[in-house]
């Protein structure tokens, strides 16, 4: 059950939000790619830990249960 609902998720289309252009990325300036870099980890390292937390709290959910 748990499962279902974090997979239940609308599916995106990867490849419309993933547009990458090379070029423009090599142009910038190092800083400008490390600084880039360094934000795009930060939303994902903020994803991540939701996700972990909605998932301890249906643990504790499920273990009160029974």
């Amino acid at each position: 059950m748990l499962f279902k609902s974090i997979f239940k998720r609308k599916k995106k289309n990867l490849h419309k939000e993933f547009k990458f252009n090379m070029n423009n990325w090599m142009n910038l300036t190092k800083e400008e790619r490390l600084k880039i870099d360094s934000q795009e980890k930060d939303k994902a390292m903020k994803k991540k830990k939701a996700l972990l937390k909605s998932i301890r709290d249906e643990y504790i959910k499920i273990k009160k249960k029974k």
